[in-house]
Protein backbone atom coordinates (compact mmCIF):
# COMPACT_ATOMS: atom_id res chain seq x y z
CA UNK A 1 0.00 0.00 0.00
CA UNK A 2 3.09 2.23 0.76
CA UNK A 3 4.47 1.56 -2.16
CA UNK A 4 0.95 2.02 -4.41
CA UNK A 5 0.99 5.60 -2.46
CA UNK A 6 4.77 6.68 -3.24
CA UNK A 7 3.87 6.07 -7.15
CA UNK A 8 0.71 7.99 -7.17
CA UNK A 9 2.74 10.88 -5.60
CA UNK A 10 5.42 10.81 -8.14
CA UNK A 11 2.95 10.64 -10.56
CA UNK A 12 0.95 13.54 -9.24
CA UNK A 13 4.10 15.12 -9.00
CA UNK A 14 5.58 14.81 -12.76
CA UNK A 15 2.33 15.30 -13.94
CA UNK A 16 1.16 18.90 -12.38
CA UNK A 17 3.87 20.02 -10.52
CA UNK A 18 6.89 18.96 -13.09
CA UNK A 19 5.36 18.08 -16.32
CA UNK A 20 8.18 19.89 -18.24
CA UNK A 21 11.35 18.30 -19.32
CA UNK A 22 14.53 18.73 -17.13
CA UNK A 23 17.21 17.51 -19.15
CA UNK A 24 20.62 18.98 -18.95
CA UNK A 25 19.27 21.45 -16.60
CA UNK A 26 21.13 22.14 -12.84
CA UNK A 27 19.25 23.02 -9.77
CA UNK A 28 19.19 26.32 -10.26
CA UNK A 29 17.60 26.04 -13.27
CA UNK A 30 15.03 23.35 -12.54
CA UNK A 31 14.47 25.73 -9.60
CA UNK A 32 13.32 28.42 -11.92
CA UNK A 33 11.58 26.21 -14.09
CA UNK A 34 9.43 25.20 -11.44
CA UNK A 35 8.32 28.91 -10.81
CA UNK A 36 8.07 29.45 -14.24
CA UNK A 37 5.13 27.07 -14.35
CA UNK A 38 2.97 28.12 -11.87
CA UNK A 39 3.70 31.77 -12.94
CA UNK A 40 2.56 30.08 -16.08
CA UNK A 41 -0.82 28.84 -14.99
CA UNK A 42 -1.63 31.71 -12.69
CA UNK A 43 -1.04 34.32 -15.51
CA UNK A 44 -2.98 32.15 -17.92
CA UNK A 45 -6.13 32.08 -15.32
CA UNK A 46 -6.00 36.42 -15.56
CA UNK A 47 -5.32 36.21 -19.52
CA UNK A 48 -8.55 33.85 -19.71
CA UNK A 49 -10.40 37.00 -18.04
CA UNK A 50 -9.29 39.39 -20.16
CA UNK A 51 -8.38 38.74 -23.29
CA UNK A 52 -11.44 36.88 -25.23
CA UNK A 53 -13.63 40.05 -23.56
CA UNK A 54 -11.57 42.96 -23.90
CA UNK A 55 -13.10 44.28 -27.06
CA UNK A 56 -16.80 43.00 -25.69
CA UNK A 57 -16.11 45.51 -22.78
CA UNK A 58 -15.35 48.30 -24.95
CA UNK A 59 -18.52 47.92 -26.74
CA UNK A 60 -20.40 48.00 -23.93
CA UNK A 61 -19.09 51.04 -22.92
CA UNK A 62 -20.21 52.41 -26.09
CA UNK A 63 -17.42 52.10 -28.71
CA UNK A 64 -17.90 51.71 -32.11
CA UNK A 65 -16.09 49.44 -34.74
CA UNK A 66 -13.74 52.17 -35.56
CA UNK A 67 -12.41 52.94 -32.28
CA UNK A 68 -11.58 48.94 -31.84
CA UNK A 69 -9.87 49.11 -34.91
CA UNK A 70 -7.63 52.27 -33.67
CA UNK A 71 -7.13 50.86 -30.30
CA UNK A 72 -4.93 47.86 -32.05
CA UNK A 73 -3.14 50.66 -33.21
CA UNK A 74 -2.96 52.92 -29.75
CA UNK A 75 -1.82 49.26 -28.19
CA UNK A 76 0.86 48.78 -30.78
CA UNK A 77 1.97 52.75 -30.96
CA UNK A 78 2.23 52.60 -27.04
CA UNK A 79 4.04 49.37 -27.37
CA UNK A 80 6.99 50.63 -30.14
CA UNK A 81 9.74 51.70 -28.49
CA UNK A 82 9.44 50.01 -25.08
CA UNK A 83 11.28 46.79 -26.10
CA UNK A 84 14.26 49.19 -26.57
CA UNK A 85 13.86 50.19 -23.16
CA UNK A 86 13.83 47.12 -21.61
CA UNK A 87 16.95 46.36 -23.85
CA UNK A 88 18.73 49.06 -23.06
CA UNK A 89 17.70 48.05 -19.17
CA UNK A 90 19.39 44.98 -19.10
CA UNK A 91 22.73 46.34 -21.00
CA UNK A 92 22.91 48.75 -18.39
CA UNK A 93 21.89 46.64 -15.34
CA UNK A 94 22.76 42.99 -15.89
CA UNK A 95 19.36 42.21 -14.66
CA UNK A 96 16.51 40.72 -15.93
CA UNK A 97 13.85 39.71 -13.80
CA UNK A 98 13.73 42.67 -12.20
CA UNK A 99 12.34 44.56 -15.11
CA UNK A 100 9.73 41.46 -15.70
CA UNK A 101 8.35 41.96 -11.76
CA UNK A 102 8.43 46.02 -12.43
CA UNK A 103 6.88 46.07 -15.80
CA UNK A 104 4.47 43.80 -17.19
CA UNK A 105 4.12 41.76 -13.57
CA UNK A 106 3.84 45.08 -12.00
CA UNK A 107 2.73 48.46 -13.77
CA UNK A 108 1.04 46.09 -15.97
CA UNK A 109 -1.73 44.75 -13.76
CA UNK A 110 -2.06 48.05 -11.77
CA UNK A 111 -3.58 49.08 -15.12
CA UNK A 112 -5.27 46.08 -15.29
CA UNK A 113 -6.66 46.90 -12.35
CA UNK A 114 -7.74 50.24 -12.50
CA UNK A 115 -9.26 49.53 -15.87
CA UNK A 116 -12.22 47.26 -14.13
CA UNK A 117 -13.18 51.33 -11.95
CA UNK A 118 -14.28 52.50 -15.83
CA UNK A 119 -17.75 52.42 -15.12
CA UNK A 120 -17.62 53.76 -11.46
CA UNK A 121 -15.37 56.40 -12.13
CA UNK A 122 -17.16 57.75 -15.35
CA UNK A 123 -21.01 58.36 -16.14
CA UNK A 124 -19.63 59.58 -19.82
CA UNK A 125 -19.65 56.80 -22.04
CA UNK A 126 -16.73 58.46 -24.58
CA UNK A 127 -14.94 59.31 -21.48
CA UNK A 128 -14.87 55.54 -20.28
CA UNK A 129 -13.47 54.26 -23.64
CA UNK A 130 -11.13 56.68 -23.54
CA UNK A 131 -9.90 55.85 -19.79
CA UNK A 132 -9.66 52.20 -20.95
CA UNK A 133 -7.50 52.83 -24.00
CA UNK A 134 -5.03 55.08 -21.96
CA UNK A 135 -4.84 52.19 -19.42
CA UNK A 136 -4.69 49.64 -22.23
CA UNK A 137 -1.61 51.62 -23.98
CA UNK A 138 -0.22 51.40 -20.52
CA UNK A 139 -0.48 47.55 -20.50
CA UNK A 140 0.84 46.77 -23.77
CA UNK A 141 3.99 49.57 -22.96
CA UNK A 142 4.69 47.70 -20.00
CA UNK A 143 4.08 43.65 -21.15
CA UNK A 144 6.62 44.81 -23.96
CA UNK A 145 9.51 46.65 -22.03
CA UNK A 146 9.01 42.75 -20.11
CA UNK A 147 9.93 41.23 -23.78
CA UNK A 148 13.77 41.24 -23.94
CA UNK A 149 14.43 40.88 -20.27
CA UNK A 150 11.84 37.58 -20.18
CA UNK A 151 13.28 35.87 -23.16
CA UNK A 152 16.49 36.73 -22.50
CA UNK A 153 16.38 34.57 -19.13
CA UNK A 154 14.19 32.26 -20.51
CA UNK A 155 17.46 31.46 -22.73
CA UNK A 156 19.70 31.17 -19.79
CA UNK A 157 16.84 29.35 -17.18
CA UNK A 158 15.86 26.93 -19.91
CA UNK A 159 18.57 24.58 -21.99
CA UNK A 160 18.20 24.32 -26.16
CA UNK A 161 17.65 21.08 -26.33
CA UNK A 162 14.18 20.90 -24.36
CA UNK A 163 12.85 24.77 -25.44
CA UNK A 164 10.62 23.12 -27.83
CA UNK A 165 8.96 20.92 -25.33
CA UNK A 166 8.91 23.21 -22.52
CA UNK A 167 7.27 25.95 -24.67
CA UNK A 168 4.85 23.31 -25.88
CA UNK A 169 4.13 21.91 -22.29
CA UNK A 170 3.65 25.96 -20.95
CA UNK A 171 1.01 26.58 -23.79
CA UNK A 172 -0.39 23.31 -23.32
CA UNK A 173 -0.62 24.19 -19.79
CA UNK A 174 -1.82 27.81 -21.09
CA UNK A 175 -4.86 26.80 -23.12
CA UNK A 176 -6.15 24.03 -20.89
CA UNK A 177 -5.92 26.32 -17.89
CA UNK A 178 -8.52 28.66 -20.25
CA UNK A 179 -11.01 26.44 -20.66
CA UNK A 180 -11.45 25.96 -17.57
CA UNK A 181 -11.43 29.59 -16.60
CA UNK A 182 -13.25 31.04 -19.99
CA UNK A 183 -16.68 29.78 -19.30
CA UNK A 184 -16.91 31.22 -15.73
CA UNK A 185 -15.94 34.39 -17.46
CA UNK A 186 -18.63 34.18 -19.45
CA UNK A 187 -20.67 32.94 -16.94
CA UNK A 188 -19.82 35.97 -14.53
CA UNK A 189 -20.37 38.64 -17.51
CA UNK A 190 -23.55 37.16 -18.29
CA UNK A 191 -24.95 36.57 -14.88
CA UNK A 192 -24.21 39.85 -13.45
CA UNK A 193 -24.60 41.66 -16.31
CA UNK A 194 -23.93 44.69 -18.17
CA UNK A 195 -20.64 46.78 -17.65
CA UNK A 196 -20.24 45.18 -13.80
CA UNK A 197 -19.89 41.87 -15.84
CA UNK A 198 -16.77 43.01 -17.21
CA UNK A 199 -15.55 45.03 -14.14
CA UNK A 200 -15.75 41.48 -12.05
CA UNK A 201 -13.52 39.27 -14.46
CA UNK A 202 -10.89 42.26 -14.99
CA UNK A 203 -10.83 42.29 -11.13
CA UNK A 204 -10.42 38.58 -10.71
CA UNK A 205 -7.69 38.80 -13.41
CA UNK A 206 -5.96 41.13 -11.64
CA UNK A 207 -5.86 39.33 -8.38
CA UNK A 208 -4.83 36.20 -10.37
CA UNK A 209 -2.36 38.02 -11.98
CA UNK A 210 -0.85 39.51 -9.11
CA UNK A 211 -0.08 36.29 -7.38
CA UNK A 212 1.52 34.88 -10.54
CA UNK A 213 3.90 37.99 -10.51
CA UNK A 214 4.72 36.43 -6.98
CA UNK A 215 5.88 33.24 -8.45
CA UNK A 216 7.82 34.96 -11.09
CA UNK A 217 9.66 36.73 -8.24
CA UNK A 218 11.16 33.27 -7.37
CA UNK A 219 12.92 32.61 -10.24
CA UNK A 220 17.18 32.62 -9.50
CA UNK A 221 18.61 35.02 -11.84
CA UNK A 222 20.17 32.70 -14.04
CA UNK A 223 24.02 33.80 -14.99
CA UNK A 224 24.66 34.46 -18.64
CA UNK A 225 26.16 36.77 -21.39
CA UNK A 226 24.28 39.36 -20.44
CA UNK A 227 23.58 38.77 -16.67
CA UNK A 228 26.42 41.28 -15.88
CA UNK A 229 26.77 44.98 -15.84
CA UNK A 230 28.22 45.79 -19.23
CA UNK A 231 29.87 49.14 -20.44
CA UNK A 232 27.75 51.80 -21.67
CA UNK A 233 28.90 50.89 -25.76
CA UNK A 234 27.69 47.54 -25.60
CA UNK A 235 24.45 48.90 -26.17
CA UNK A 236 25.09 50.59 -29.83
CA UNK A 237 27.26 47.44 -30.57
CA UNK A 238 24.13 44.89 -30.52
CA UNK A 239 22.28 47.39 -33.03
CA UNK A 240 26.24 47.60 -35.13
CA UNK A 241 25.72 43.43 -35.30
CA UNK A 242 21.94 43.24 -36.19
CA UNK A 243 22.81 46.05 -39.15
CA UNK A 244 25.57 43.17 -39.99
CA UNK A 245 23.41 39.93 -39.46
CA UNK A 246 21.79 39.60 -42.56
CA UNK A 247 20.11 36.59 -41.90
CA UNK A 248 18.25 38.32 -38.36
CA UNK A 249 17.27 41.14 -40.93
CA UNK A 250 15.78 39.43 -43.33
CA UNK A 251 13.97 37.21 -40.57
CA UNK A 252 12.51 40.97 -39.21
CA UNK A 253 11.64 42.02 -42.91
CA UNK A 254 9.51 38.49 -43.46
CA UNK A 255 7.85 39.03 -39.78
CA UNK A 256 7.15 42.21 -40.82
CA UNK A 257 5.32 41.10 -43.75
CA UNK A 258 3.61 38.48 -41.43
CA UNK A 259 2.32 40.72 -38.93
CA UNK A 260 0.71 43.20 -41.59
CA UNK A 261 -0.87 40.48 -43.09
CA UNK A 262 -2.55 39.26 -39.67
CA UNK A 263 -3.29 43.05 -38.72
CA UNK A 264 -5.71 43.56 -41.33
CA UNK A 265 -8.86 40.95 -39.99
CA UNK A 266 -7.00 40.92 -36.45
CA UNK A 267 -8.47 43.22 -34.80
CA UNK A 268 -12.19 42.65 -36.01
CA UNK A 269 -12.86 38.82 -35.58
CA UNK A 270 -14.81 39.67 -31.96
CA UNK A 271 -16.32 42.79 -34.02
CA UNK A 272 -17.96 40.82 -37.14
CA UNK A 273 -19.26 38.22 -34.45
CA UNK A 274 -20.85 40.51 -32.65
CA UNK A 275 -22.75 43.47 -35.17
CA UNK A 276 -22.23 40.45 -38.28
CA UNK A 277 -23.35 37.77 -37.27
CA UNK A 278 -25.36 38.40 -34.24
CA UNK A 279 -23.61 36.06 -31.50
CA UNK A 280 -23.89 36.84 -28.11
CA UNK A 281 -21.23 36.90 -25.10
CA UNK A 282 -22.36 33.47 -23.99
CA UNK A 283 -21.56 32.04 -27.69
CA UNK A 284 -18.24 33.46 -28.00
CA UNK A 285 -17.55 31.98 -25.04
CA UNK A 286 -18.36 28.53 -26.24
CA UNK A 287 -16.74 28.77 -29.31
CA UNK A 288 -13.52 30.02 -27.23
CA UNK A 289 -13.43 27.55 -24.74
CA UNK A 290 -14.50 24.51 -27.97
CA UNK A 291 -11.36 26.32 -29.89
CA UNK A 292 -8.97 26.32 -26.66
CA UNK A 293 -9.38 22.01 -26.05
CA UNK A 294 -7.98 21.38 -29.63
CA UNK A 295 -5.68 24.09 -28.72
CA UNK A 296 -3.92 21.62 -25.48
CA UNK A 297 -3.24 19.37 -27.63
CA UNK A 298 -1.87 21.31 -31.10
CA UNK A 299 0.72 22.68 -29.12
CA UNK A 300 1.10 19.83 -26.88
CA UNK A 301 2.34 17.94 -30.06
CA UNK A 302 4.02 20.84 -31.54
CA UNK A 303 6.78 20.88 -29.16
CA UNK A 304 8.47 17.54 -29.33
CA UNK A 305 8.44 18.26 -33.41
CA UNK A 306 10.14 21.54 -32.49
CA UNK A 307 12.98 19.87 -30.74
CA UNK A 308 13.68 17.12 -33.20
CA UNK A 309 13.22 18.88 -36.24
CA UNK A 310 13.87 22.60 -35.57
CA UNK A 311 12.43 25.73 -34.96
CA UNK A 312 12.93 26.68 -38.69
CA UNK A 313 11.49 23.65 -40.35
CA UNK A 314 8.58 23.68 -38.10
CA UNK A 315 8.06 27.50 -38.45
CA UNK A 316 8.23 27.00 -42.51
CA UNK A 317 5.18 24.35 -42.61
CA UNK A 318 3.28 26.01 -40.10
CA UNK A 319 3.02 29.52 -41.54
CA UNK A 320 2.13 27.40 -45.19
CA UNK A 321 -0.91 26.11 -43.30
CA UNK A 322 -1.96 29.75 -41.35
CA UNK A 323 -3.28 31.43 -44.75
CA UNK A 324 -5.96 28.98 -44.96
CA UNK A 325 -7.52 30.57 -41.87
CA UNK A 326 -8.82 33.51 -42.80
CA UNK A 327 -10.38 32.06 -45.89
CA UNK A 328 -12.33 29.57 -43.57
CA UNK A 329 -13.58 32.83 -42.25
CA UNK A 330 -14.90 33.90 -45.25
CA UNK A 331 -17.25 30.92 -45.45
CA UNK A 332 -18.35 30.57 -41.60
CA UNK A 333 -21.77 32.37 -40.89
CA UNK A 334 -23.24 29.84 -38.36
CA UNK A 335 -21.25 29.07 -34.77
CA UNK A 336 -20.54 25.32 -36.11
CA UNK A 337 -18.65 26.91 -39.13
CA UNK A 338 -17.22 29.84 -36.73
CA UNK A 339 -15.80 26.83 -34.86
CA UNK A 340 -14.45 24.64 -37.60
CA UNK A 341 -12.63 27.81 -38.85
CA UNK A 342 -11.17 28.70 -35.55
CA UNK A 343 -10.34 24.63 -34.74
CA UNK A 344 -8.49 24.86 -37.82
CA UNK A 345 -6.73 28.60 -36.85
CA UNK A 346 -5.32 26.91 -33.69
CA UNK A 347 -4.27 23.93 -35.43
CA UNK A 348 -2.12 25.75 -38.04
CA UNK A 349 -0.98 28.77 -36.06
CA UNK A 350 0.48 26.11 -33.19
CA UNK A 351 3.67 25.38 -34.76
CA UNK A 352 4.28 28.99 -35.35
CA UNK A 353 3.58 29.88 -31.32
CA UNK A 354 5.68 27.25 -30.16
CA UNK A 355 8.62 27.45 -32.11
CA UNK A 356 8.88 31.23 -31.64
CA UNK A 357 11.23 31.80 -29.08
CA UNK A 358 12.80 28.53 -29.58
CA UNK A 359 13.53 30.33 -33.10
CA UNK A 360 14.21 33.73 -32.16
CA UNK A 361 16.68 32.35 -29.32
CA UNK A 362 18.71 30.08 -31.73
CA UNK A 363 19.47 33.40 -34.12
CA UNK A 364 20.78 35.41 -32.22
CA UNK A 365 23.97 35.82 -30.63
CA UNK A 366 23.73 35.45 -26.58
CA UNK A 367 25.83 38.76 -26.01
CA UNK A 368 23.55 41.07 -27.74
CA UNK A 369 20.36 38.98 -27.18
CA UNK A 370 17.95 41.81 -25.54
CA UNK A 371 19.13 43.93 -28.20
CA UNK A 372 17.94 42.00 -31.16
CA UNK A 373 14.76 40.80 -29.44
CA UNK A 374 13.79 44.24 -28.81
CA UNK A 375 14.50 45.45 -32.71
CA UNK A 376 12.42 42.53 -33.73
CA UNK A 377 9.89 43.24 -31.89
CA UNK A 378 9.86 47.25 -32.41
CA UNK A 379 9.37 46.27 -36.20
CA UNK A 380 7.23 43.89 -35.67
CA UNK A 381 5.08 46.75 -33.56
CA UNK A 382 5.52 49.12 -36.41
CA UNK A 383 3.71 46.83 -38.61
CA UNK A 384 0.66 46.38 -35.88
CA UNK A 385 0.22 50.29 -35.48
CA UNK A 386 0.47 50.76 -39.95
CA UNK A 387 -1.95 47.47 -40.03
CA UNK A 388 -4.96 48.48 -38.45
CA UNK A 389 -5.28 52.00 -39.26
CA UNK A 390 -6.63 51.29 -43.04
CA UNK A 391 -8.17 47.65 -42.08
CA UNK A 392 -10.81 49.95 -39.77
CA UNK A 393 -11.75 51.59 -43.11
CA UNK A 394 -11.83 48.18 -45.40
CA UNK A 395 -13.75 46.59 -42.57
CA UNK A 396 -16.41 49.81 -42.41
CA UNK A 397 -16.54 50.51 -46.02
CA UNK A 398 -16.59 47.04 -47.30
CA UNK A 399 -16.96 44.34 -45.09
CA UNK A 400 -15.30 41.89 -43.17
CA UNK A 401 -14.38 40.06 -45.96
CA UNK A 402 -11.77 42.33 -47.61
CA UNK A 403 -10.17 42.22 -44.73
CA UNK A 404 -10.08 38.42 -44.68
CA UNK A 405 -8.64 37.90 -47.99
CA UNK A 406 -6.04 40.96 -47.64
CA UNK A 407 -5.22 39.59 -44.61
CA UNK A 408 -4.84 35.88 -46.43
CA UNK A 409 -2.45 37.38 -49.04
CA UNK A 410 -0.23 39.14 -46.47
CA UNK A 411 0.21 36.04 -44.57
CA UNK A 412 0.81 34.11 -47.64
CA UNK A 413 3.49 36.73 -48.93
CA UNK A 414 5.64 36.38 -45.49
CA UNK A 415 5.09 32.21 -45.67
CA UNK A 416 6.71 32.08 -49.16
CA UNK A 417 9.30 34.60 -48.25
CA UNK A 418 9.93 32.40 -45.10
CA UNK A 419 10.38 28.96 -46.90
CA UNK A 420 12.46 30.67 -49.27
CA UNK A 421 15.07 31.59 -46.65
CA UNK A 422 14.59 28.38 -44.98
CA UNK A 423 15.14 26.53 -48.06
CA UNK A 424 18.69 28.79 -48.52
CA UNK A 425 19.82 27.79 -45.15
CA UNK A 426 19.51 31.45 -43.57
CA UNK A 427 18.08 30.23 -40.36
CA UNK A 428 20.73 28.27 -39.08
CA UNK A 429 21.87 28.46 -35.16
CA UNK A 430 24.38 31.61 -34.57
CA UNK A 431 25.34 29.49 -31.26
CA UNK A 432 27.60 26.68 -31.05
CA UNK A 433 25.56 24.24 -29.21
CA UNK A 434 22.28 25.15 -30.08
CA UNK A 435 22.03 23.59 -33.51
CA UNK A 436 18.23 22.65 -34.84
CA UNK A 437 18.79 19.57 -35.33
CA UNK A 438 20.42 18.66 -31.47
CA UNK A 439 18.40 15.67 -30.02
CA UNK A 440 15.67 15.92 -27.19
CA UNK A 441 18.12 14.88 -23.93
CA UNK A 442 21.35 16.47 -25.00
CA UNK A 443 23.14 18.52 -22.60
CA UNK A 444 23.66 22.06 -23.79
Amino acid sequence: MQVTMARLQRLFRSTLVTPYPVDGTNDEQRRGLQMLWWDTLLSAMSAAFVVDFETLYLLELGASSTTIGARASIVASAALLAPLVGAWLVARSGRRKIWVLLSGGGLGRVALFLSALAPTLFMNPAASVTYVLILTAVRSFMGSVTLPPFNSLFGDLVPAPIRGRVMGIRMMASSAVTVLMLPLAGYLIKAIGGSQGYQATLLVASVLGFAATCFYARIPEIQGEESQRQRPGVFAEGFKSFTHDRGFVLFCIINFIWTLGIQVSGPFFSVHQVETLGFGVDTIALLATIVTVFNVFAVRAAGPLVDRYGAERVTAIAMLLVPLMPVAWIFARTPLTVGLARVYGVLAWAGVHVAAMPLILQISPARYRSQYIAIFNTLNGVAAVLGPLPAAWLYATYGFRTNLLLSAIGRGMGALLFLVAYKRGIFRSSQEGEGPLAEPGTVK
